[in-house]
């Protein structure tokens, strides 16, 4: 009987967590130290460590997915944006990803060093609830999906810079920009 891979990478995921729980976590010789994002976050809060092979399977990359583009959500006429953020892990696979995401959205200025005009709008979505982060995740793309309500018009050919953060205490801050044109 073949092995698909992907059964076989959560077999060794779970085998892995199997053996840091019988070595009480103290066994891997490297670790990965993160301190947890926060404004309340000082030098004396205890770190998150992360052992060295599960940090490799947690975020190290996001990317706004093709498919990101603005929409008409309902049959009211409500807009947005619909944005598909990719989340992968060091070997460029796509993961999941517990924390928090910022999406910001900007007029696009050609002659700005930056792309980036005026702010037209920000939204902000945690995913670190289990379920909540569940809504969002589309098995089809392995991205998250995100619908971002625009609260005035888009005009068809207009560009616009998008922006995403992505912060967690179990990761290092990740972001990805795009260019991308309304009604494409």
């Amino acid at each position: 009987m073949r092995l698909h891979w992907r059964a076989y990478a959560w077999w060794l995921l779970a085998a892995a967590g199997g053996t840091l729980l019988a070595q009480g976590c103290g066994g891997w010789p490297a670790r990965l130290t993160l301190r947890p994002p926060g404004r309340n976050a000082s030098p004396s809060t205890r770190p998150v460590e992360i052992p060295a092979p599960i940090a490799l399977l947690l975020p190290h990359q996001v990317r706004i997915h093709p498919f990101t583009g603005t929409r008409t959500f309902h049959e009211k006429g409500i807009k947005g944006v619909d944005v598909r953020i990719e989340v992968l892990d060091a070997y460029g696979d796509s993961t999941k990803a517990f924390g928090d995401f910022r999406f910001e959205v900007y007029a696009y200025q050609q002659r700005h060093v930056s792309r980036k005009g005026q702010q037209v709008g920000a939204w902000q979505e945690s995913l670190l609830d289990p379920q909540r982060n569940l809504v969002h995740w589309d098995r089809i793309t392995r991205a998250y999906e995100f619908k971002l309500q625009w609260d005035h018009p888009i005009a068809v050919g207009d560009r616009f810079v998008l922006v995403v953060v992505f912060s967690s205490p179990y990761s290092q801050r990740l972001f990805d920009e795009r260019v991308f044109v309304a009604g494409q």
